[in-house]
C-alpha cells in the first residue's frame, strides 16, 4: 500500500494558535494591567502585544502547512516542523491505543483530535487535532484492526453501554473534593497574579470593607460555598454525558459536555480494579471504580476512570456485564498457606509481559462484591499494630502543630492553642486507617483494602502481579510483623503495613503457584 500524503482539516491552523495563545494569555494580561494601572499604557506596548499574536498566528499556518500524515504497509507516518523536519515513523503493532478528543470548535464543525499513543510511552506520540469524524474512524479501524468495525455514527457501535444519569452526575460533582482542590489552586495562582500587578491590595481593602460591616465567617462560609459550586460545574462540564461501552475484547469510555473525550481501553491490560469510598460517598454506598491499565501511554501511571458513581448494590450487575474476568475468582477455595519459607521478594510474570492473560470463565460475582468484599472476609491486621498507626500518623502532625502555635502567638491570634485540635484528628485517622485496613485471598485474586483519606478496595488477579516485595525491619521483626507492596506493569503499587509474618509468608505461597502452574 502506497502512503498518501494528508493535511489536517485547515481549522488545525486556529487550534496551533490558540494554544500557543493560551499559554501566553496570562502574561500578556499581566503586562496589559501592569501598564494600564502604573498609566504608562503606551504604542510600543500594544503594537508589541500586536506583533506576538500575528507573529503566533503565522507560525500557526506554517505549522498546519508543514504537518503531513499517511498510512501504509502497517505504519503510521508523520511529518511535521518548520524549520526542522521531523519524521515519525511508528509501527501498528506498537499502537496500544487511538483515543478521540472534541473540543467545542472541534464539535462546531464536526472534527476531532486523534491521539495515537504506543507501549510505554508517558504521552501521545501523535496528536492530529483536527481531522473528520468518518477519518479518524478509518484511522483507528487501520491503525487497530482488531477494535470494532467502523459504523455511520461513534453512538451505533454494538455491544453493551451504559449512560450515567444526571443524578449520579450532579451527585459526583457534589461529594468529590478533587475539583474544589482545583478550584483552590487556580485560585492560589489567581492572587499570584494580583499581587504581581499590585492589585492585591485592592483586596484587601474590600475585605477589611467587608468585615466592618458583616462578619469574617460570613465571609468565608460565602467563599467557601462560591467555590464548591464551581467545583461542581466543574466536574459536570467535564464528565458530563459519561457514556461506557463493552465491546468485545475493549472498554471505551465518552464523556464531557465541552471537551468531549473517547478513551478506549484493552480489557486485557487492565491490571487491577479499585473501587473508591471517599468519605462524603461511604456513609451512603457509594463507590467510584477506576481501573490500573499497563502500557497506555499516558494512562500508564495514573487511575483511568471506569465509573463515576454507583451504589454497593449494583457492583455485583455492572461488573457481571462490563468486566467478568474480575468476576472470576476460582471458586475452589484454595488460598495456599504454609509455614517455614523465609521472606523475600518473589516475582510474578516477567516485566516484559504487560498484558494478564484471559482467566477462567465467570462463576458469579455477587460473593465477593459488597461493603465488606461480600462473601470473602477480609484478614484483619493483628490488634497489636493499632499503635503503630496511629504514631504513624501523629508523629508528623504534633511538630506542625508546635510550630503553628508558636507562629499564631508571635501575630496575636485570638485562639493560639487551636492547632491542639491536629494531633487530635490525625491520631482519629490512624485509628480510622486501622480499621480499615485489611487483605483476602480468594484463588487467583488478591483483595486490599486501605483509607488514606478516602477508602480503598482493590482487586488484582495474581498473574498480574509483576513482584511482591515482603520486607520489615529490626522492631517488626521482633513483634512479628512485615510490610508487603505490589508492583503491577502499570507501575501502581498498593500494599499494608504491619502484617503478620505468617501472613506475608502465605502471600508468597499464593504467588509463587502462578509459577509453579506455569513450569507443569
Amino acid at each position: 500500500m502506497s502512503f498518501e500524503k494528508r493535511r489536517l482539516h485547515p481549522l488545525g491552523m486556529l487550534l496551533t494558535a490558540i494554544k500557543v495563545l493560551k499559554d501566553m494569555a496570562l502574561p500578556l494580561l499581566a503586562l496589559m494591567a501592569s501598564q494600564v494601572l502604573r498609566q504608562a499604557l503606551s504604542s510600543w506596548t500594544i503594537t508589541l502585544v500586536v506583533a506576538l499574536v500575528l507573529a503566533v498566528l503565522v507560525m500557526g499556518a506554517l505549522s498546519w502547512y508543514r504537518f503531513t500524515y499517511s498510512t501504509g504497509n502497517g505504519i503510521l507516518l508523520v511529518e511535521h516542523g518548520v524549520l526542522v523536519r521531523n519524521k515519525i515513523v511508528i509501527p501498528r503493532e506498537r499502537i496500544q491505543s487511538v483515543d478521540f478528543n472534541q473540543g467545542i470548535l472541534q464539535r462546531l464543525f464536526g472534527l476531532v483530535s486523534v491521539q495515537v499513543e504506543t507501549a510505554g510511552g508517558k504521552k501521545p506520540e501523535v496528536v492530529l487535532t483536527a481531522v473528520s469524524r468518518r477519518e479518524a474512524w478509518e484511522l483507528r479501524q487501520m491503525l487497530m484492526p482488531s477494535a470494532a468495525p467502523v459504523p455511520n455514527e461513534p453512538q451505533a457501535r454494538p455491544g453493551l453501554h451504559k449512560n450515567l444519569p444526571v443524578g449520579y452526575l450532579l451527585l459526583f460533582g457534589v461529594t468529590s473534593g478533587s475539583g474544589l482542590g482545583v478550584v483552590l489552586a487556580v485560585s492560589s495562582g489567581i492572587w499570584a497574579t494580583l499581587d504581581d500587578i499590585g492589585l492585591e491590595s485592592k483586596v484587601i481593602e474590600y475585605y477589611q470593607w467587608f468585615v466592618e460591616h458583616g462578619s469574617t465567617v460570613a465571609l468565608i462560609a460565602l467563599l467557601l460555598i462560591v467555590l464548591w459550586l464551581l467545583a461542581v460545574a466543574g466536574m459536570v462540564l467535564k464528565y458530563g454525558g459519561f457514556r461506557l461501552t463493552r465491546t468485545g475484547d475493549r472498554i471505551q469510555m465518552v464523556y464531557g459536555l465541552l471537551h468531549r473525550r473517547q478513551v478506549s481501553l484493552p480489557v486485557r491490560r487492565i491490571q487491577a480494579l479499585r473501587l473508591t469510598e471517599g468519605m462524603l460517598r461511604q456513609p451512603w454506598g457509594l463507590v467510584t471504580l477506576q481501573v490500573e491499565s499497563a502500557g497506555y501511554g499516558q494512562k500508564s501511571t495514573e487511575k483511568a476512570l471506569l465509573w463515576p458513581l454507583i451504589r454497593q448494590k449494583d457492583l455485583p450487575r455492572f461488573l457481571q456485564d462490563f468486566l467478568p474476568e474480575f468476576n472470576s475468582a476460582e471458586e475452589r477455595g484454595d488460598t495456599i498457606s504454609g509455614k517455614g519459607t523465609h521472606l523475600r521478594q518473589w516475582k510474578g510474570d516477567t516485566p516484559s509481559s504487560k498484558e494478564c492473560p484471559q482467566p477462567v470463565p465467570n462463576l458469579g460475582i455477587s460473593p465477593i462484591i459488597d461493603s465488606s468484599i461480600g462473601e470473602v472476609p477480609l484478614r484483619r491486621l493483628p490488634p497489636g499494630t493499632r499503635i503503630r498507626y496511629v504514631m504513624r500518623a501523629l508523629l508528623p502532625s504534633a511538630p506542625a502543630a508546635a510550630l503553628l502555635i508558636v507562629w499564631l502567638y508571635r501575630i496575636g491570634f485570638a485562639y493560639p492553642l487551636l492547632p491542639l485540635a491536629l494531633p487530635l484528628l490525625f491520631t482519629v485517622m490512624g485509628l480510622w486507617n486501622h480499621r480499615d485496613a485489611g487483605w483476602s485471598l480468594r484463588g487467583s485474586m488478591l483483595f486490599i483494602r486501605y483509607r488514606l483519606f478516602s477508602r480503598t478496595k482493590v482487586i488484582v488477579p495474581r498473574r498480574c502481579v509483576q513482584s511482591l516485595t515482603i520486607s520489615h525491619n529490626p522492631f517488626q521483626r521482633r513483634a512479628g510483623l512485615a510490610n508487603f507492596n505490589l508492583d503491577l506493569a502499570s507501575e501502581a503499587r498498593f500494599g499494608l503495613l504491619h502484617i503478620s509474618a505468617s501472613d506475608g509468608i502465605e502471600l508468597a505461597k499464593w504467588l509463587e503457584a502462578s509459577n509453579q502452574c506455569a513450569q507443569d
